[in-house]
């Protein structure tokens, strides 16, 4: 099963740098390290780090952090639980396209991001 799952991490990996470039980058290839920025505007992104363990996606979630020390506690917390209930609903299956867009999406809704 960890074969799979390193076959799946291999073709997430690959999907992302197409669909974001140069926002999606490789920090440790032999880890599966990355990390994708998000940019509200030139002052404001979010970073989201990201750790792919071998278990994932079937049994495990990707390990995450977020960085944006612009953004408040309080928004903070509901982006990482809106992460979470993302995970509660696609246990098993490659969620890192549908984080980041969730991301987007808080970011487009509450501060008007663009993009």
């Amino acid at each position: 099963m960890e074969d799979d799952n390193v076959s799946i991490q291999a073709d997430e990996v690959e999907a992302m740098c197409a669909i974001y470039g140069q926002e999606w980058t490789a920090i440790n290839e032999v880890t599966r390290t990355y990390n994708m920025c998000i940019k509200l505007d030139k002052q404001r992104e979010v970073n989201l780090e990201l750790s792919l363990p071998p278990k994932y996606p079937t049994e495990e979630p990707p390990f995450y952090q977020l960085s944006a020390p612009w953004l408040k506690s309080y928004d903070r917390l509901q982006l990482t639980q809106s992460l979470e209930d993302v995970y509660c609903e696609h246990i098993g299956e490659s969620i890192l396209y549908i984080w980041v867009e969730k991301i987007r999406e808080y970011l487009r809704n509450k501060f008007g991001l663009q993009h």
